[in-house]
């Protein structure tokens, strides 16, 4: 996968999906964001809210660091996969602070009227965003399971009544179609992206929350896209949120 994937995540795909929380809390209508926003411009908190990890961070760290609460809510590393490519400037693993997850997603609302706008910031700041775990994944070449790469990010909210809300919202995508289901995930919803299936590459995107935890994979790989291979990674991220201490 190349770098234009990674830019989208993080500088489209996961803000628009938290402004959509925001416009939903606000009563705003949600379409908008979905079908209004400029994808293709890039966003431009980037340069301003770098998180680079500490240079020791606890733990191996070919399967991630685990230095903090929320980076020990992150799935390690699986056998069978490397870290990532880079997400843009924040690289393959890092966290940001609720600070700059917020000017993040802020970023993405910048183009909105200014009265949207306003109620946006205003909803955003609401929501209580306390922080966004990353990390990015490989599927080891050569296995037989065909190419994968995925993106994973946790939000931290400060209460679970606002990852239930904005799962609620993120779960609803008009237009989309239906994706893998992830066994056992009562709590989560994935979806075929929209011009998938393009040049052999297949983009699938999942959300899910636990706890005051919302989590984004967002997936490519090449067809076949191996959809056990991929839904087995969201599985095991999710039941290693519900219980973080054991090992994977």
């Amino acid at each position: 996968m190349n770098d234009h994937r990674t830019h989208r995540f993080l500088g489209t795909a996961l803000p628009a999906l938290l402004v959509a929380g925001a416009l939903a809390g606000g009563s705003v209508f949600v379409g908008a964001v979905v079908d209004g926003a400029d994808r293709s411009a890039p966003t431009t908190v980037w340069a301003e809210s770098q998180a680079k990890p500490p240079k020791d961070p606890a733990g191996d760290i070919g399967r991630g660091r685990a230095d903090t609460d929320l980076t020990r809510k992150l799935l390690p590393v699986p056998p069978g996969y490397l870290l990532g490519p880079d997400m843009g400037e924040y690289g393959n693993d890092t966290e940001l602070t609720g600070k700059q997850a917020i000017e993040l997603v802020k970023a993405a609302g910048a183009d909105y009227s200014a009265a949207v706008r306003q109620q946006v910031y205003k909803e955003i700041d609401r929501m209580g965003i306390e922080g966004l775990a990353l990390r990015s994944y490989r599927l080891k070449g050569g296995n037989g399971q065909g190419s994968l790469t995925a993106d994973v990010s946790l939000v931290a909210f400060q209460d679970r009544a606002a990852a239930r809300s904005w799962y609620e919202v993120a779960s609803q995508r008009p237009g989309a179609s239906k994706g893998p289901v992830i066994e056992g995930g009562k709590h989560s919803a994935c979806f075929l992206e929209p011009g998938s299936d393009v040049d052999g590459i297949e983009s699938v995107t999942c959300v899910a929350y636990e706890g005051e935890t919302a989590v984004t994979v967002a997936a490519e790989g090449m067809k076949p896209f191996n959809r056990s291979t991929f839904t087995e990674l969201v599985k095991d991220q999710l039941d290693h949120l519900a219980s973080p201490g054991e090992s994977v």
